[in-house]
């Protein structure tokens, strides 16, 4: 696209004068030299000052009879005839490449070719009109010079243009009193960290080296700086190096390999940092804000989910998606993940209406052509969804909406019914109603052999969402995982406000363990699992190695700058009400593999939706006149295999009737 004249110049006033002027100065001094080379080549009598008379009959004789002095007088008028096109050609062809527009800063190799391209071109157009009107306008033309100056100009200019990158480059690895630091990571990443910190030279890093485990990278000087080694080495470069400062530009590391780093930075006392995973940065760009100091989230990385974007990008795009709880940890991670493959339109259920602002305003900040639709809305409302439901007709529902504190539930039973299990029935009648192709819950691995009422209502969910499939064109599926980390209520959370409080970090039992996963993954998993239903199975995310919260709290201390049982003391507290030492996933081992590595899937015979539903009524009717004893009955009738801990009950007759009311 051509560019208008105004447009040649970004910068104004001072700046752009002495820029003009520099290279004012500069073509006039480059076609001198060129005049002076050429002279310096093919008369080199122009430059003695003392000619003999035989030297001078010769010229006379090679030149028409026309002595020294004429020559130069020659010489003299065709650069002045001549100086004023090339200036001007000159100035035309510089604008027009943008030679006027470009930080000269940051000049790279695209600006190297447009200074080329801006010189040849308008050296050619002067070579061309001058040889076709020179010995009309009777000047003495010699084609050599428009060369001469080709070369002497590109190369003027390159150095001038550059050398403000050249001293930026220069102060930027002798920046005094900077900190040494090693880059793990020699990939896309940390090629992308390196540039921007030689592009801030009010950063205080010098970057001494990159460590990286590719052979292949042995040896290499990428930007000036040496591949020193391999992981395995960081023990031997750090204190060689006299590295400070540690900085882990591996997107796609596992949390394994984060932690050793981090085990062998806090041995030798040195400062680590990290860049956010793969699955947080979006748009695959690097900048120095994205270093982070490491946290827990970091060090349980696992390896990237490879997903199948055309599967979920033929489910949503263009068409309209309803996510129930989307101002949630889950429910807004997954409306996140939605809004980059373009639907129609994103209606969001939910009942907080500061989440539910927040969330949406986000939305419409980073993708400003989505149609963001929030509605405030309880589940347990049918009317309300109905309405919802039967304005928009989605394609595709994420049903998100739950509550999931065990402990609050086990003191607030009526409600953990009401909303788990009357409000799901709620949207699984609106979807259905509506006509939508899809539909996917998000349950939780509580639900297997549930000693809660949190998990039991999970599971009677997983029964309604199942059975109805079978009476629905509606294909009805369901997602079980873990604990997500740094979701809201979590244990991350907290252990974090306890050591910013000096502790003590309390941990149940020495022994517990928990399956954790990080939102963005466990958002994109559910994602994957909706491309994957014909309706009627539970899916199953591969949570990998359960985590045992001791470490997780004492990792944690540590990564606050403080030691465990020194600075921060941790307490146990003994297991809370209805909660496991180890949780479950699966009931008996029955899951298979599906296309996808970390989904696995079961397919359970589904309930008889008539005889489901009479129960299912049953315990609604309890629970809304707050018959509590009668909620636990129907619940094992339901699920036999709902065993609700003594402590459980304990905490229920402990607590104040006035927080197991109904609202």
């Amino acid at each position: 696209m051509r560019l208008s004249f105004r447009n040649w110049f970004a910068p104004r006033g001072g700046k752009l004068i002495a820029l003009l002027l520099g290279d004012l100065l500069l073509i006039v001094l480059s076609y001198a030299l060129a005049h002076a080379l050429y002279a310096a080549i093919k008369q080199p009598f122009l430059f003695q000052q003392h000619l003999t008379p035989e030297t001078v009959a010769q010229v006379a004789q090679a030149f028409g009879g026309a002595t020294p002095a004429q020559i130069r007088a020659d010489h003299f008028r065709t650069f002045a005839f001549t100086v004023p096109l090339l200036v001007l050609l000159r100035f035309i062809f510089f604008g027009h490449f943008g030679l006027y527009r470009s930080g000269w800063r940051y000049a790279g190799l695209r600006d190297i070719i447009n200074i080329v391209k801006a010189t040849t071109l308008s050296s050619g157009l002067f070579f061309v009109i001058f040889s076709l009107t020179s010995k009309r306008l009777d000047i003495a033309f010699a084609p050599t010079i428009p060369v001469f100056d080709w070369a002497i100009l590109t190369t003027l200019i390159v150095l001038t243009r550059f050398s403000l990158r050249i001293k930026k480059e220069l102060l930027s690895w002798r920046r005094a009193g900077g900190v040494n630091v090693l880059i793990v990571g020699a990939g896309d990443a940390g090629v992308m960290l390196l540039r921007e910190i030689v592009n801030n030279p009010g950063l205080d890093y010098y970057p001494r080296g990159f460590v990286d485990d590719d052979p292949e990278k042995a040896g290499l000087v990428i930007q000036g700086v040496p591949v020193v080694g391999a992981r395995a080495a960081l023990p031997h470069l750090i204190p060689t190096l006299f590295i400070r400062e540690v900085l882990i530009a591996i997107p796609s590391a596992s949390g394994r390999a984060i932690r050793e780093i981090i085990e062998t930075c806090n041995t030798l006392g040195v400062k680590f940092k990290t860049l956010p995973s793969v699955t947080e940065i979006v748009d695959g760009t690097v900048r120095i804000a994205d270093l982070h100091d490491v946290d827990v989230m970091d060090i349980l990385r696992r390896e990237p989910v490879r997903l199948d974007t055309a599967r979920i990008r033929g489910k949503i795009e263009g068409q309209t998606i309803l996510v129930t709880g989307g101002g949630g940890s889950i429910g807004s991670e997954l409306c996140r993940q939605i809004a980059h493959f373009n639907p129609k339109e994103l209606v969001l259920v939910e009942l907080s209406e500061y989440n539910l602002f927040q969330t949406s305003n986000e939305l419409r900040r980073r993708h400003p052509g989505l149609a963001v639709r929030p509605y405030i809305a309880d589940i347990k409302n049918e009317a309300r969804l109905d309405l919802i439901f039967g304005q928009h007709a989605p394609a595709l529902v994420f049903h998100a909406a739950a509550y999931k504190h065990v402990p609050i539930m086990e003191q607030n039973p009526v409600e953990a019914v009401l909303n788990n299990i009357k409000g799901t029935l709620n949207v699984v009648q609106a979807a259905d109603k509506a006509g939508c192709s899809e539909f996917v819950m998000i349950s939780t691995d509580k639900a297997v052999r549930p000693t809660s009422i949190m998990g039991a209502t999970k599971r009677v969910a997983e029964k309604i969402v199942q059975c109805y499939n079978t009476i629905s064109r509606t294909n009805f599926v369901s997602v079980r995982f873990g604990n997500v980390l740094d979701s809201s209520g979590s244990v991350l959370p907290t252990f974090k406000e306890q050591i910013m409080h000096g502790g003590p970090v309390t941990v149940t039992h020495p022994e517990i363990t928990r399956y954790f996963m990080l939102i963005p993954e466990a958002a994109q998993l559910v994602l994957e699992a909706a491309t994957m239903g014909d309706g009627g199975e539970i899916f199953i995310l591969d949570m990998g190695e359960p985590v045992r919260i001791l470490d997780l709290a004492r990792n944690l201390i540590r990564l606050m700058g403080k030691q465990p049982d020194q600075d921060i003391r941790i307490a146990f507290t003994g297991l809370r009400p209805a909660e496991k030492l180890h949780e479950e996933l699966v009931y008996d081992g029955t899951e298979q593999r599906t296309r996808i590595q970390k989904i696995f899937v079961t397919r359970a015979p589904a309930a008889d939706w008539e005889t489901l539903q009479e129960q299912v009524s049953d315990l609604i009717a309890v629970a809304t006149v707050n018959n509590v004893p009668r909620i636990y009955e129907c619940l094992r009738e339901i699920v036999p295999e709902y065993q609700r801990s003594a402590t459980a009950d304990e905490l229920y007759n402990a607590a104040d009737v006035s927080v197991i009311t109904t609202a």
